[in-house]
Order: structure tokens, then C-alpha cells, then sequence
């Protein structure tokens, strides 16, 4: 059984880090389409000078007093050659990670991944094959999403062809029911219900996963976004394929090369996280005039703090006397809310952890955000307090302010003060136990420095409530 266990954890192992290659890989691609106006411009200057001989002191004398005038005329011509590139988006779809949590699979072992499958519900373990008690049976795991434009039938609109740098299709707790496939193949038509943000949009498509695992993947989904990179998706779908890799047959109590055929009709709720849709007419629109409706979209932040907590979570070192915990953000938004003057948010992310000490802990997925945005040094300096509730799988509430300096538009730095209380004893065990032990309940005062990596800061003109309406280029799309 032990040897079962390490060539699973093995298997694992290989396959997140020939996910992070992918994902890696697929970033790199040009999401950036430059046009360039080269022309020539030329100056052309005339000088005239006037010159009036036998006078004295060169002054003309008119008709009673003759004089020869001679006009100096100069011609010059300068030229120099030119260019002007402007930026357009070069994809219909670009985004970092999809959930989705399912129903369809065996309710007998079921998982309970949660509403959008990012809410397992119990300790999931290598030994579990589900239970009964559990509304959704899996979950659907998307990372790295592309989607370009496919010229079908004579230009039709909204027609696309896309890729996923990893797809997961887990029906229920069963192993050797998962159906995987690196860069899977789909192609998809969007009929939009509303063209403006946030976009309604009903999705049919068709999917093909060939490595390690072959399935097609019929599906419909009605979409809402997206806005400020979250979108939020209905679904409703069949997946059918084989697995003919090493899968682990409970039963028999050993491993099989046999074909494991799955069929799973399923429905869902879904949330993606850093995933930007643009209309076709929009890829004609220049980076810098397209609109935005977020004050903050970040990948991930990392902080360092001092708090009142009793021990530290780093080891007993001279830095552990001043830095007592951390704290790391992924996949942030803050929606800048239609009303009053635009600078109160809304705001989720899909994962922020706050170790504030040993034994005084905080995680939370899909915590909420409330707070107000204020631009102190334009396109440089911000500040905002806000309010943050953890509800999964710890509970918490976290009053803070923040004061952020940006240093590109990518990259920025942040002060970070506040309050937080909580209780994280729904958590018995597991490595953040054994890291940063039991946290039945904890309030703590912290101060902190934080650095944010690929994460964008908006300022008043950049919201679209503050800019006119820009006509689209009349082109044909």
C-alpha cells in the first residue's frame, strides 16, 4: 500500500511541475499585436532678404531717388524619416485559473468540492473515496486559459479557438475517474445577451483532451463578465473519455493498465479569477484607450509583519524578535463601485492566508472586501482602508489600511497596518497545524511592509465611469 502511495505522490509531483512548465510556456505567448505607420516628414523653409544698393545707409529712396534692389531668396528642405506603433490586444480570452464545482458524478463518493469547487468540504486524503452527504460530487480545474479568434463560415462572428495550459475534469472522489489533459483543444461561439460590461454571453462549446487522458467535452455555459477579471458561469455538460494510464483500482488492490471509460454528465457554478474577455471590436481599440473597471488587479502579494502575537512563525532568530508573521494574497480583485464618486470597492481574492504568530492564523478562500480608494500623488501614490471577512475554512475579520507606492505598472509596494480576529479551530489538523499550530481563536494588532508582483493600480482617469464614450474604429470585424 505504501508503494501505491509513492507512486501516486510521485505521479502528482511530476504532473505539477510539467503543469508549471506549461502554464509557464503559455505565458510567454504574444498577447500583444503592434501596427506600425512609418512615413517621412519633410520641412520645407523660404528665406527672403532684401538688399537695396547706391543709398546710403540702404534705404530706399522711392521713384524721385532711384535705387537697384536685389532679393536674396534661400530655399532649405529637411528630411527625416518616422514611426508610430500602437498596441492592440491580440485574444478574445486570457485568464489565469477557473473553478468549478459539479454535480453529475457517483453521489455515493462524492467529494463536496463546494459552490464554484473551491470550498472542499472534510480532509481529503489519498485513502478517501467520497461520501454521500455531499451536494457537488467534483469539480472542474482549469490553469492557463486562452481563446483567439476563429474565422469560420465567412467571418461569423464570435467564434474562437482555445486552449487550456491544464485541464481537470473530477466527476466524484474516485482517482481512476479524473480525466486530465495538457493544452486540450476547444471551440467555442458566444452569443451575447449584452455587449456592454459586464457581458452576458450563452457558450456552447466543444473540447478534446488527448495527453494523458482522451476525452471530448460537450458543454454550454451562460457567462457574466468580465469585470475587473472575475467572471462567474453556469454550466451544463457531458464529458466522455478513457483513461489508459497506471490508475489505482481499490478493489483489486493493485494497479491496472486497463482503459477506465468515463461518462459524466454534469451541471455547475463557476469563478474565474484573472480572466479578461475582449469583444472582437475591441481588439481594434489601442491598450491605452480600452476601459477599466477595477482600482487594483493583482497575481500575488507578499507581506512581512510585526504584531503583538507571543511567538513568531520564523525560527528563534534576531529577525523573528521584530518579524513576527506574513502574509500571502493570490489572485486579487477590487471592484471600483458605480456610485457617489466611484473610490468605494468591492473586492475578492482567491486565496489570502495572514499568519499574524504561531498559533494565531487566519486562511481564507474567496474572502470579501469593502473599503475606499483614495489617490494621494497621481499615477504614483494611493491609500485606502477597508474591511476584509473570511468565512472558508477559517473565519476572521481583518480592519486595515494601506498606503502603496507604485513603481511600475506591473510592481509596487506597500505599509500595511490593521486589526484582525478570528478563529481558525474548524482546522484540527493538516500542514498548516504542524507549521503554525492550532489557532482556535486569535486578535492581534500588526504593521507590515508588502511587495506585489505583477499587479496593476488604477488611478480617477483610468476608471471607465470617469472617461466619455469612445467610438470603435469603423472597420470590419
Amino acid at each position: 500500500m505504501k508503494m501505491k502511495t509513492m507512486k501516486i505522490s510521485l505521479l502528482l509531483t511530476k504532473l505539477m511541475v510539467f503543469t508549471a512548465i506549461i502554464v509557464l510556456f503559455t505565458s510567454c505567448a504574444s498577447i500583444i499585436r503592434e501596427e506600425k505607420d512609418e512615413f517621412t516628414i519633410s520641412d520645407i523653409d523660404t528665406t527672403f532678404q532684401n538688399y537695396v544698393k547706391n543709398s546710403p545707409s540702404n534705404e530706399d529712396r522711392g521713384v524721385v531717388f532711384p535705387s537697384s534692389r536685389e532679393i536674396l531668396v534661400e530655399r532649405s528642405v529637411t528630411q527625416r524619416d518616422s514611426s508610430f506603433t500602437r498596441y492592440y490586444p491580440d485574444f478574445i480570452r486570457l485568464g489565469l485559473f477557473e473553478s468549478i464545482g459539479i454535480v453529475g458524478g457517483d453521489p455515493k463518493h462524492a467529494i463536496g468540492t463546494g459552490l464554484f469547487g473551491v470550498f472542499p468540504m472534510g480532509n481529503i486524503t489519498d485513502a478517501f473515496r467520497g461520501e454521500d452527504d455531499k451536494v457537488f460530487t467534483g469539480g472542474i480545474y482549469r490553469i492557463g486559459i486562452s481563446e483567439i479568434r476563429l474565422r469560420w463560415f465567412r467571418d461569423s462572428k464570435n467564434w474562437t479557438l482555445g486552449t487550456h495550459g491544464v485541464e481537470f475534469i473530477i466527476p466524484d472522489a474516485r482517482a481512476e475517474n479524473i480525466l486530465i489533459s495538457v493544452l486540450p483543444i476547444y471551440v467555442r461561439k458566444r452569443f451575447f445577451l449584452r455587449e456592454e460590461i459586464p457581458y452576458i454571453a450563452f457558450t456552447p462549446s466543444f473540447g478534446i483532451g488527448l495527453v494523458p487522458s482522451q476525452y471530448i467535452n460537450l458543454s454550454g455555459s451562460l457567462d457574466i463578465g468580465s469585470i475587473g477579471g472575475l467572471n462567474l458561469r453556469a454550466y451544463l455538460g457531458l464529458a466522455v473519455g478513457v483513461n489508459t494510464t497506471e490508475t489505482p483500482q481499490i478493489k483489486q488492490n493493485d494497479y491496472t493498465d486497463k482503459a477506465q471509460t468515463i461518462a459524466c454528465p454534469y451541471a455547475g457554478l463557476g469563478i474565474s479569477f484573472l480572466d479578461f474577455l475582449n469583444l472582437v471590436p475591441e481588439t481594434f481599440v489601442e491598450w491605452k484607450d480600452h476601459e477599466h473597471s477595477a482600482w487594483q488587479i493583482g497575481l500575488i502579494e507578499l507581506g512581512l509583519h510585526y504584531t503583538n502575537s507571543e511567538r513568531s512563525v520564523f525560527a528563534d532568530t534576531i529577525a523573528s524578535k521584530v518579524l513576527k508573521g506574513f502574509d500571502i494574497e493570490i489572485a486579487k480583485t477590487n471592484l471600483a463601485l458605480p456610485f457617489g464618486n466611484n473610490r468605494f470597492y468591492a473586492g475578492v481574492s482567491l486565496l489570502h492566508f495572514l499568519g499574524m504568530g504561531m498559533n494565531s492564523w487566519g486562511l481564507g478562500i474567496l474572502p470579501l472586501r469593502f473599503g475606499y480608494w483614495h489617490t494621494l500623488i497621481e499615477d504614483e501614490l494611493t491609500i485606502t482602508p477597508f474591511m476584509e471577512l473570511g468565512m472558508y475554512p477559517t473565519k476572521y475579520l481583518n480592519v486595515s489600511g494601506e498606503l502603496n507606492l507604485q513603481l511600475s505598472e506591473s510592481l509596487n509596494l506597500g505599509i500595511r497596518t490593521g486589526y484582525i480576529t478570528g478563529s481558525s479551530d474548524e482546522i484540527s489538523g493538516g500542514s498548516f497545524v504542524e507549521n503554525f499550530g492550532r489557532s482556535t481563536s486569535f486578535s492581534n494588532f500588526y504593521f507590515g511592509l508588502g511587495i506585489r508582483l505583477q499587479n496593476r493600480i488604477f488611478f480617477q482617469h483610468h476608471l471607465r465611469y470617469n472617461r466619455p464614450e469612445l467610438p470603435l474604429e469603423p472597420k470590419k470585424y
